[in-house]
């Protein structure tokens, strides 16, 4: 879900690119990818400002992935800084891994053998960087370059930064309010710039309030799928189907949604099991990747409502469900409709 997993970028990779930057130097070659995209373009825009010269981003070469070949990475590396003692080769969404034509083979040497005065930038954006430490070419970017992983981060580095924001722009925000924003808006810092902006401007007065969190800020999939399935526990089954309504007005496609419910009836089986066996709110958190205990919470009140046969026939009926949906003659919104009424109503 988009709260995700509790793992901050806090690797040596990532450590080191922060320490050099401030110490104002660079490696060679740098491989930029992960999920966190505010963090991966802010560093970037770092290396960017350290090589760039009285001519800005005029001194530097970049190659999308198409424009990618042997003679032009050559070329880019070879030339001379332009008014600037580095020069930024910025590489976009290039398959890495898997190299193509005369790339193949020379790779590895040509990364290996960069000058210093160049800073060579793999950048993944688009496309999903999968390192392969089987091959030699990983094993080259490991010893020449400098592998860094951008993941999402904890509610503890985020919560601190949403209030930094808001202080910025006049407004201050309680600890357990910018926790429930990360469980309403996701925890992706890029979209957490725009809600901070839009809810910071919706409010008139200097406190941010958990109401005006609701009033203003866009709920992820995950946060209203939480809330469908709570109403679904209750026995509210028109609540329930009336969010599903909603999710399709917003063109969700039924798939998604359908596994974004199935995945949700899997944490309140697991957090069911939990608290039969004693665990604690935080052992829940870290089962299921919580970033924080606040999704934890809702998880096992949410669980309390069923026994677990409830809930295991739950899961059945999402794979009954994920059949239909995959049947030429279904129709998605009576697919689902369905699930919650089954599953409301404790019916096969």
């Amino acid at each position: 879900m988009a709260y995700g997993s509790k793992k901050a970028p806090d690797d040596g990779a990532y450590r080191k690119l922060k320490a050099d930057l401030a110490a104002g130097r660079a490696e060679r070659l740098y491989v930029l990818y992960g999920e966190e995209d505010y963090l991966k373009s802010y560093y970037l825009g770092k290396l960017r400002a350290l090589c760039a010269g009285p001519f800005g981003e005029l001194g530097e070469t970049v190659l999308d992935a198409e424009h990618v070949t042997l003679d032009a990475l050559t070329d880019a590396v070879d030339s001379v800084p332009f008014g600037s003692e580095r020069k930024l080769v910025l590489v976009r969404d290039y398959p890495l891994m898997q190299p193509k034509g005369a790339l193949k083979e020379a790779l590895p040497e040509l990364l290996a053998g960069l000058p210093d005065y160049i800073c060579l930038v793999f950048f993944f954006e688009a496309l999903e960087f999968k390192p392969d430490k089987r091959l030699t070419l990983y094993k080259t970017l490991e010893k020449h370059g400098q592998l860094v992983e951008f993941r999402r981060a904890p509610a503890s580095d985020l919560i601190p930064w949403l209030k930094r924001r808001f202080f910025a722009l006049g407004k201050t925000i309680e600890t357990a309010d910018c926790d429930y924003m990360l469980f309403l808006c996701g925890s992706a810092m890029t979209n957490l710039v725009t809600e901070v902006d839009k809810i910071a401007a919706g409010v008139p007065g200097p406190r941010i309030a958990r109401a005006d969190i609701d009033r203003l800020g866009s709920r992820v999939l995950e946060a209203n799928v939480f809330q469908l399935t709570d109403k679904l526990l209750e026995g509210d089954g028109a609540a329930a189907l009336a969010l599903l309504r909603d999710l399709f007005d917003l063109r969700e496609e039924p798939p998604v949604i359908l596994g974004a419910v199935a995945a949700q009836f899997r944490r309140l089986y697991g957090a069911r099991l939990a608290m039969d066996a004693g665990k604690s709110e935080q052992y829940v958190a870290d089962l299921f990747g919580f970033r924080s205990s606040y999704p934890a919470q809702l998880a096992m009140r949410a669980a309390r409502r069923r026994r677990l046969p409830e809930l295991r026939r739950m899961q059945l009926l999402c794979l009954q469900a994920d059949l239909e949906l995959k049947s030429n003659n279904s129709d998605p919104l009576r697919t689902l409709e369905l699930l919650l009424l089954r599953a409301a109503e404790g019916q096969a």
